[in-house]
């Protein structure tokens, strides 16, 4: 069994991995990402760079 106590998460991978930058593809510019509403009213999330 697991320690009382003791957190399952690795603190440091997560942060790593929301530190860590992405770039598209197609340029290689980083890519801001943006949440945005549709004409229906659903919160959806996009990704923004050259059009690629």
């Amino acid at each position: 069994m697991a320690e009382k106590g003791k957190s399952k998460t690795n603190v440091m991978a997560r942060a790593d991995v929301k530190n860590r930058v992405q770039h598209c593809r197609f340029c290689g510019n980083k890519v801001e990402v943006v949440m945005a509403l549709t004409p229906s009213g659903k919160k959806k999330i996009i990704r923004i760079c050259c059009g690629g």
